[in-house]
């Protein structure tokens, strides 16, 4: 009887799998092939959003190239707003796991606890969970993202400043510590703040941040910065203030490393893009797992750095930063 049920839950994490595929045709292409999987010694699967942007294909390019010098196989798959395939994972014989946790806290942490039950490893990659679980992180430091934010604020200008940030539901790693990138901000600014920062909120509707932009630039003129947490909402926002001939009368700093957002910065249209290394982040990810299959133990807190990319630099970035 047990058996099977074992081989009904794998065929359907295959079939679910399979079907995956679909909405994440780009990572598709570094999934290990059948034979990879025979011989290596450890198979991990990634779990990504549907919304895989620069950032996600740069995660699974630098897991790729750790599975490579390491022996492992890996596959990769969406979650959306369902976790069936996450909920099948454990059934299908893999050692380890890497999630990006964008589904409900609560849901995540059931299904983790039964990772744990079944001895799988589990790796969290750019957005801990809020509680006291030792998941192993490997990703951005959000209090860092905040102080990168606030010394470029500080080195353009020296006047009082009147700051609004603006967090999206569509990144929920910075979203749910955003009170560590405010604290960053502040902490570093002081008394340059001419009144304390302003928070925004965006949700997963794409259109929301282009409404939200127009009333900003419209309705409250004194805001002198906008910071922008998604790359979604950067793109959108930044076409608003195209779109109103209104470059130039506001700061913009976007988040993210698209080719549109960099020729924003290079044409001077952003002033700055946070750039965090989602490379680095998906290569200590398996270094991580490996490590603890191998030696039995895994660091907890792995600290891939971000980087705040000017017209200055955005050529050495495109070349070099991504390493896409």
């Amino acid at each position: 009887m047990e058996k099977s049920l074992l081989f009904i839950f794998s065929s359907l994490f295959i079939i679910s799998f399979i079907l995956s595929i679909h909405a994440i045709v780009d990572l598709s292409s570094l999934t290990s092939g059948s034979e990879e999987t025979e011989t290596a010694d450890y198979h991990f699967a990634f779990f990504l959003p549907r919304e895989f942007y620069s950032f996600f294909r740069s995660v699974a390019s630098g897991a790729q190239e750790a599975a490579e010098e390491l022996d492992c196989a890996l596959s990769f798959h969406t979650i959306g707003n369902d976790s069936l395939d996450l909920e099948m994972a454990r059934f299908s014989g893999i050692d380890g796991v890497v999630l990006y946790p964008s589904i409900n806290e609560e849901e995540a942490r059931r299904i983790l606890d039964e990772f744990d039950d079944s001895g799988i490893s589990v790796v969290l990659i750019e957005h801990t969970l809020s509680d006291s679980s030792p998941w192993p992180f490997v990703g951005t430091n959000n209090f860092d993202i905040g102080k990168k934010i606030g010394n470029l604020i500080k080195s353009r200008s020296g006047s009082p400043l009147q700051i609004a940030v603006v967090y999206s539901m569509k990144s929920p790693g910075i979203y749910a510590e955003k009170d560590l990138v405010g604290l960053g901000i502040t902490s570093t600014l002081g008394p340059l703040l001419e009144t304390p920062l302003e928070s925004r909120i965006t949700n997963l509707n794409p259109l929301d941040a282009e409404e939200l932009t127009y009333e900003m630039l419209l309705n409250e003129p004194w805001i002198s910065t906008i910071v922008f947490t998604d790359t979604s909402d950067t793109l959108a926002a930044t076409q608003v203030l195209i779109d109103m001939n209104m470059v130039g009368t506001v700061r913009l700093i976007g988040f993210g490393t698209e080719d549109a957002i960099l020729d924003y910065v290079e044409k001077g249209i952003l002033e700055a893009t946070i750039a965090t290394n989602p490379w680095d982040i998906g290569y200590n990810a398996v270094k991580v797992l490996v490590n603890q299959q191998s030696e039995g133990h895994m660091p907890g807190y792995v600290d891939t750095g971000v980087e705040i990319v000017t017209e200055r630099n955005v050529d050495r970035f495109r070349k070099n930063g991504s390493r896409r």
